[in-house]
């Protein structure tokens, strides 16, 4: 088998590897920022303002 035939027999194969290859890239990275922008909620809702008021 010569490299054509080989490389036209795989084309199909490759592009699903592509595209899940997209897919896990897509998810992983909806996923994460999800996070980073729920930790950054979280973290401004349960903030804490110091009190620069002195009472001498």
């Amino acid at each position: 088998m010569d490299l054509k035939a080989a490389n036209d027999r795989n084309s199909t194969a490759d592009r699903v590897a592509l595209a899940s290859m997209m897919v896990c890239f897509l998810a992983t990275g909806a996923l994460l920022i999800g996070t980073l922008a729920t930790a950054s909620l979280d973290q401004n809702r349960h903030a804490t303002i110091p009190n620069t008021a002195t009472s001498h």
